[in-house]
Parts: C-alpha cells; sequence; structure tokens
C-alpha cells in the first residue's frame, strides 16, 4: 500500500501527484489551500521543541492534564508510551515547526502552537481541518477546551465542533462529519 509523503500514512484513497510527491487527499487539499503548510508525523527528534513549547506557561495553562514545565524523562516515557491508535503530527508553516495537532485513542483531538509569531494566520484552521479530514472515518471526535480559552473555543467552533457539555471549568466539544 503506498502511504503519504507528507503525514506518512497509508493512502486508501485516489493518489495525487504535486510536484512529483505523493499526497493524500487532505494532504492534497491542503496544498491547494496554503502550500506552505504541511503535516508529518512528530518524531523523537522534534521531543525537544515539544518540551520547550509545552514547558511555556501560555501555552501549558490551557492543558487538562499539565499544570507546570514538563520533565524531560516523562516526556520521553509519554512519547515511547503512546497508543497506536494515537497520532501526533508536526505542523510545519514556511519549512519552520510551528506546533502540533493530534488525535488519540479515544478520538479527542487537540492542537497547539507553539511559536506565537504565527498566530492568526489561519495555520490552527487549516490544521484543525486536516486532521478532521484525514481522520474522518473515526468520526465523531470530541476536544476539551478550558472555558477561558477564547481563541481555542473559537477555533472548535469556526471547524464545526458544537458544544457539548461543561465541567469544572472545560467545555466539551463534539465533531460529526
Amino acid at each position: 500500500m503506498a502511504t503519504c509523503d507528507d503525514c506518512r500514512l497509508p493512502i486508501e484513497r485516489s493518489l495525487s501527484t504535486v510536484k512529483k510527491r505523493v499526497l493524500c487527499d487532505p494532504c492534497s487539499s491542503l496544498y491547494d489551500l496554503d502550500s506552505s503548510i504541511r503535516m508529518r508525523p512528530v518524531e523523537r527528534d522534534d521531543l525537544e521543541l515539544l518540551l520547550a513549547w509545552r514547558s511555556i506557561p501560555e501555552i501549558y495553562r490551557h492543558f487538562r492534564v499539565q499544570d507546570g514545565p514538563l520533565n524531560w524523562d516523562e516526556h520521553v516515557t509519554w512519547y515511547e508510551s503512546r497508543s497506536d491508535s494515537r497520532y501526533d503530527f508536526l505542523i510545519r508553516y514556511e519549512k519552520r515547526q510551528v506546533g502540533v495537532v493530534s488525535i488519540d485513542s479515544d478520538d479527542e483531538v487537540g492542537i497547539y502552537l507553539g511559536d506565537f509569531s504565527v498566530h492568526g494566520h489561519g495555520i490552527a484552521t487549516a490544521a484543525l481541518e486536516w486532521i478532521c479530514d484525514r481522520f474522518a472515518d473515526r468520526t465523531p471526535f470530541t476536544a476539551e477546551v478550558h472555558e477561558n480559552n477564547e481563541p481555542s473555543k473559537n477555533l472548535f467552533k469556526n471547524c464545526g465542533f458544537k458544544k457539548n457539555t461543561t465541567n469544572g471549568g472545560w467545555i466539551r466539544y463534539i465533531y460529526e462529519s
């Protein structure tokens, strides 16, 4: 079975060839939308960058299960023990790594941009729409957003997620294709 040159996942649908690259339909659509945005799987060599981003208070204050900077060993243990049905993708913009979008084994999606200079450029929207398209066969998706995180609430709402429940300051959104 062929794999996509960007997201490196198996291609089950029609193939698209862009600049001699084989892309799945979602990656091809992303390329058509903005050729400077790309997704690729997070690799072990990316962990130092992810650790740095996830240790920024402005980022981790919006995470449900993190309330301080990460420990390197715990971070590596998390990476190495991820479920086979969890996928984490590095968001690249203009050939720079700028954030992460993921889907876990419970079909919960998450996203953060670690490079603050790209906020407001539509990158998070494109990445969230991409992951919803790439894993459409796994819907419904959920997402949890802190009630004080207005940018994320707007992002998920604008990408078709509907408010489902609220619990302890966290809003649960659901997405059904």
